[in-house]
């Protein structure tokens, strides 16, 4: 078995923390191969022994936003994992979970892609998850479209099991106090015959009663020059009790979609699916629309025309994230209004983009339905940085820093970038307000970064600033 030292460890995911619209600051997923173990960053007590197992090929720490849901993908027989589940008995939390699927499971940190020369590699037996309790109080508490966390009482520690492989689960010995639950084809009373099968409930938000809807099976297909297609592949009525299956799913990257006359149409779920027969649930249910109308103005109280206006982070009344597949934005008119049909019944943000303006800070939170919403935006600044290399060698890489003075937070304004082949970067569409600017090499350490800058910047004025290289 491979093992690679704490130092080794790298960032494998890179995704953005929108804290000003199109302004993103950067949050890293985490990991590395190998067993050695990982010292405890604040997991529930008794956690560490199930992570650190011997049976460990990888590990990684997610989400994006803030971190401290741990896994370990690991390979192991029946009585390695029984010596597993012993250790999770005595974790220190409110419930202990396993779950039961059929076929192989898959890395996710050996083979992010799905690459096919590295799927033998990848096979694995179980995963263990474990939240940190603070991470995940973090997590429940961002944005409906920042957080990971839906469930009303999260699992802090769960062993997902796959079958297919060399766990023979009837040979395995589950102690007390953790709860079993089977998602096997047999369990819910399919075959292995009917492949990947996907099942749900639909329910309307509002009555909480069962909904006739559809479900529709759309292939995800990523576009040479950026975005995605979706190709429909299968769909399924619900029955009087709101229910839908599909069986023999396509294999296919894929997003399930649930659509009913007069309701708000809502992304319920993604998969990968394989030919490796397989079961998951995807209960949800669907809102009717509650539309949100407003207006925008400069500093002046003048109307904006042709403001992008964008509504997101829609969390619906009883039903949790809503997304609705397709982004809910429109452009002001010229008196700078808008209006959005549709949004589900809840709470959303609203964001507003125009070039050579902005809004600081995030959207403003909202009781969908709304109307007569204001928002005003400013003129924005503008920095041009340039790097002196005159006294050192310039590097292949090099990394402009830019932070808001006080200190980076949800809300504020900053970021990275990468300089030009004239040494040079220019940061666009920045709120006025007094940064903290630094240089250093990329790659690079501490002590060759830049002593910091600070900038003044100013609504509708251009800032040049050069700073010179360590």
């Amino acid at each position: 078995m491979r093992v690679t030292p704490k130092w080794q460890r790298c960032a494998l995911v890179v995704a953005a923390l929108v804290i000003a619209i199109h302004q993103p600051a950067w949050a890293l997923i985490t990991g590395g191969e190998g067993n050695e173990p990982i010292n405890d960053p604040g997991w529930p007590k008794g956690a560490a022994a199930v992570f650190n197992t011997e049976t460990r090929v990888a590990w990684w720490e997610g989400p994006p936003f803030g971190g401290g849901q741990w896994h370990a993908e690991c390979k192991g027989d029946a009585a390695a994992l029984s010596l597993v589940l012993d250790d999770l008995s005595k974790v220190d939390v409110p419930k202990k979970r396993v779950v039961l699927h059929d076929g192989f499971g898959r890395s996710f940190w050996l083979n992010p892609n799905g690459d096919k020369d590295k799927l033998a590699k990848s096979l694995i037996d179980w995963t263990v998850m474990v939240w940190q309790a603070d991470r995940l109080k973090f997590q429940r508490g961002l944005p409906a479209g920042f957080r990971a966390v839906e469930e009303a009482e999260p699992i802090l520690a769960q062993i997902d099991v796959y079958t297919g492989g060399y766990v023979r689960w009837a040979d395995v010995i589950v102690p007390k106090g953790i709860e079993v639950i089977d998602e096997r084809l047999e369990a819910h009373g399919f075959k292995v015959t009917d492949g990947t099968v996907i099942e749900g409930k639909v329910i309307d938000l509002a009555t909480m009663k069962p909904l006739v809807a559809t479900l529709i099976l759309e292939e995800i297909q990523p576009q040479k020059q950026g975005g995605y297609q979706y190709t429909k592949l299968a769909e399924a009525t619900t029955d009087a009790a709101g229910h839908w299956v599909v069986k023999n799913a396509p294999t296919a990257w894929c997003r399930l979609i649930l659509q009913a006359d007069g309701y708000v149409s809502r992304v319920i779920g993604y998969g990968k699916y394989d030919d490796k027969p397989r079961w998951s649930e995807h209960n949800s249910g669907l809102s009717k629309p509650a539309p949100v109308s407003g207006r925008v103005v400069d500093a002046a109280g003048k109307p904006l025309a042709d403001v992008e206006v964008r509504i997101d982070n829609l969390d619906a009344k009883n039903g949790g994230r809503y997304d609705t597949g397709d982004e809910s934005k429109i452009k002001t008119d010229a008196n700078g209004r808008f209006r959005v049909e549709a949004v589900p019944l809840g709470t959303a943000s609203v964001w507003v983009h125009k070039t050579g303006y902005v809004r600081p800070g995030l959207g403003p939170n909202i009781d969908t339905p709304a109307s007569d919403v204001k928002l005003e935006m400013q003129l924005s600044a503008t920095l041009q940085v340039r790097v002196d290399f005159s006294s050192t060698k310039r590097p292949e890489g090099y990394l402009i820093n830019m932070k808001p003075e006080g200190g980076e937070k949800i809300g504020s304004w900053g970021g990275s970038a990468n300089i030009d082949a004239d040494g040079q970067h220019t940061f666009e569409g920045v709120p006025p307000g007094k940064y903290i600017i630094t240089g250093r090499p990329n790659p690079g350490s501490d002590n060759q970064e830049t002593a910091p800058e600070t900038v003044d910047l100013k609504g509708g004025k251009t800032l040049e600033l050069t700073i010179k290289a360590k």
